[in-house]
């Protein structure tokens, strides 16, 4: 147990960063005290009471670990972390290239430490058309870290903002990668000319952005009220 500190490092190491090769490309390392941009992360899930968080692509499980362990801190009635991955689904042109979850075993470290992630395994539109769509699912915090082409990034961000809720917020993994043929950082581009959303790009590793849609004097009173309620996200079962 941590002295004097706000971060349990037994707990970070134990549970955060363990058996994740992939969190180094989020500042972090394999079994690290260090969470980098894993704070960033944590915090919104945390700070924004997110009811309904959704991970979209994860290499290890770093980013729906801290989504769901800041509900766990929150005691957030019916909250919900959804991980939609398409793993063996995915081409393997672009399976080469990105790689595959290291989680995918049943009886994975990711699996033992957070069994109560729903994982999804399916394409993200499949998902979207097959899931989220049918079930009225309103999200509170999104992460897209799925297909890194710009095509795919860009499709991703298309179909999921949709279901953000106005006081969501959105972040976008690889956005400083600028290594062919990642496409994010030229959708990011896209999302600030849009003139839509605030941007805020950290150059932690390979780049996570902030994105939060610019509201009206009376859409943000609202939002901040409704931040105030118990559950500011919903899930209707269809």
């Amino acid at each position: 147990m941590s002295i004097n500190t706000l971060l349990n490092m037994d707990f970070i190491t134990s549970m955060l960063t363990v058996d994740d090769p992939w969190c180094s490309s989020h500042g972090s390392d394999n079994g690290s005290e260090n969470l980098s941009a894993g704070m960033l992360y944590y915090a919104l899930a945390y700070s924004t009471r997110a009811h309904i968080c959704v991970c979209l692509g994860s290499g290890g499980g770093f980013v729906p670990r801290l989504m769901r362990q800041a509900q766990r801190d929150l005691n957030v009635e019916g909250g919900r972390t959804f991980l939609v991955d398409g793993a063996q689904n995915v081409s393997r042109e672009r399976k080469d290239i990105w790689g595959s979850p290291y989680w995918i075993d049943e009886d994975s470290t990711f699996r033992n430490n957070y069994p109560d992630i729903e994982i999804v395994l399916k394409l993200t539109e499949d998902a979207f058309n097959e899931v989220f769509l049918p079930n009225n699912i309103s999200i509170d915090y999104l992460h897209i870290d799925a297909d890194h082409h710009y095509d795919g990034a860009k499709r991703d961000w298309d179909l999921y903002r949709t279901l953000v809720s106005d006081n969501g917020v959105i972040t976008l993994h690889d956005t400083t990668n600028y290594r062919e043929p990642c496409g994010v950082p030229q959708l990011v581009d896209e999302i600030r000319e849009s003139g839509e959303y605030d941007i805020v790009n950290f150059p932690l590793a390979y780049g996570t952005a902030i994105a939060k849609k610019i509201l009206t004097v009376d859409e943000n009173i609202a939002a901040s009220r409704a931040s105030r309620s118990s559950t500011p996200g919903q899930w209707k079962q269809g």
